[in-house]
Parts: C-alpha cells; sequence; structure tokens
C-alpha cells in the first residue's frame, strides 16, 4: 500500500512537467495556417531587440498567476519575404507577444535572428512567440527559408515530416 501511494504521490509531482505537449514546430505549418485564417500576415528573416527584463516569470508555487501573455515594444531589423526571397529591407517597431501555456512560456532572446511571422492586428505588427516554438523561429537554417518562399512563390509547401 505504501508502495503504491508514493507512486501515485510522485506522479502526482510530476505532471506538470508532462503536462506541456507540442507538436514540433515548422514554419511550412504556419505558412499554411497563416494563410487560412484570413487575416493579414508578413514573414522576415532578422534580428529581434526588445527588453529581457520584461519576459514573463514563472513563480513555480503559484503557477497561477502567470499571465497567458505578456505584450512587449520590440524592434525588428531584416529582410521581409516577397516573390524574389527575402531581399526587401525591413525595419520596425513590433509587438512581441510572448505566450505561457500555464507555466510554460516562451523564452526568446534580444539579438537573436529570428524567422517571424508577423501579423498585423489592428494597425500593429505582432510577432507571437509561444512555448512551442512556432511563429518565430531563432537561427533559421537556409533550409527553412527556402521551404517558406517556395511556398508563396507558389512552388512546393510540404510540411516537414517528423
Amino acid at each position: 500500500m505504501i508502495r503504491w501511494l508514493a507512486l501515485v504521490l510522485s506522479l502526482l509531482a510530476a505532471s506538470p512537467a508532462l503536462a506541456l505537449s507540442c507538436r514540433p514546430a515548422d514554419p511550412v505549418r504556419d505558412f499554411k495556417a497563416a494563410e487560412a485564417s484570413g487575416d493579414r500576415w508578413g514573414i522576415a528573416v532578422g534580428r529581434l531587440d526588445f527588453d529581457e527584463g520584461r519576459l514573463p516569470r514563472v513563480d513555480w508555487a503559484r503557477q497561477d498567476r502567470v499571465p497567458p501573455r505578456t505584450d512587449l515594444r520590440a524592434q525588428f531589423i531584416g529582410h521581409s519575404l516577397d516573390m524574389n526571397g527575402f531581399d526587401t529591407l525591413f525595419q520596425a517597431n513590433v509587438t512581441l507577444r510572448v505566450l505561457c501555456f500555464g507555466p510554460w512560456c516562451a523564452h526568446p532572446k534580444s539579438g537573436t535572428r529570428y524567422l517571424a511571422f508577423i501579423k498585423h492586428e489592428n494597425g500593429k505588427r505582432v510577432l507571437q512567440a509561444d512555448p512551442c516554438g512556432s511563429w518565430l523561429y531563432p537561427n533559421p537554417h537556409r533550409h527553412d527559408l527556402d521551404r517558406v518562399h517556395s511556398c508563396l512563390a507558389g512552388g512546393p509547401c510540404e510540411e516537414r515530416g517528423f
């Protein structure tokens, strides 16, 4: 009986670590979701700068107090995607929306190069960072940039097989 109770308690104590389950992030899947959404989106690659001190912090003793989203002022400098590729200079003040799913929060890094999906929302440009890694891809590989460009240009647009 004591062993069974110890097993149950250990599983319950470990449950927060097991609760977040994400599909592997894929920029092509995000491209398709943005295209199907009916909202206006842009895609850019470049450097994201913001105050990391304003990122949400999780107090594991008070997980219920983690805000579901935190909007931060940021700047993005790079190149936006058009039919020719990532050739158009892009520089803008943006809103970095950091999402938390329960106690799990995205942790973007200021000064890092990102492939970013930028949603136009009420006159703002919004970059969304979620704990599963979708919508904002750090240090993107050339292959992923080419895959997203192919989608925009009407070429092959296949999601990664995981």
